[in-house]
């Protein structure tokens, strides 16, 4: 079904679960009406109400760069507006959810071309903490990011007022999943 933002409406498309972490993984799928590409949103499940978001062009989906990559269409909000559509449908069946997403580093070969010298997160960091403090009030979220690595929570304010979910608990579990060092300052 077409949508008015410049893009096909997101469609759910299947789950899977690793028994080892834990981790339950949506699959979601849209196509640019711009493009005509077609993208891939990872939705993964951590505990009960946390979800982290990832995307990427169904077209580079063997890469290892995969999230790196730049497609050059020039269409950055349609694509993040997809995202957070789905985001939207998981908050309308579940008004407790947080979300977290980490903005995928730069290609040294995109950093060169654009001459870009970012001291604090990079382009895609500060492009998705821009629109989502633009589009999300502080009423529902607390907006929290640790800008070395690139990692941007916006947590439910019930969970947290309830202690439900915690900033440091969100730290020790990222840091047991991908073997990091995030430190999440609030």
């Amino acid at each position: 079904m077409k949508g008015r933002l410049g893009y096909y409406e997101p469609r759910f498309i299947m789950r899977s679960a690793d028994p080892i972490s834990l981790r339950i993984t949506d699959l979601w799928t849209f196509r640019s009406l711009k493009s005509n590409k077609r993208y891939i949103v990872e939705v993964e499940g951590f505990e009960k109400e946390f979800y982290g978001i990832k995307f990427y062009w169904k077209g580079v989906e063997k890469s290892k760069d995969r999230y790196s990559l730049l497609t050059n269409d020039f269409e950055p909000r349609i694509i993040v507006r997809s995202c957070i559509e789905i985001m939207l449908d998981y908050y309308r069946k579940n008004p407790f959810v947080s979300f977290g997403f980490v903005a995928a580093p730069d290609l040294e070969k995109d950093i060169k071309k654009k001459h870009l010298n970012l001291e604090k997160g990079n382009r895609r960091f500060l492009f998705y903490k821009r629109l989502m403090i633009n589009l999300f009030g502080p009423e529902t979220f607390s907006q929290i990011s640790d800008t070395e690595n690139r990692i941007y929570l916006m947590l439910n304010n019930q969970q947290l007022s309830k202690g439900l979910i915690t900033i440091k608990g969100l730290e020790k579990r990222l840091n047991q999943l991908y073997q990091g060092d995030f430190s999440i300052a609030y």
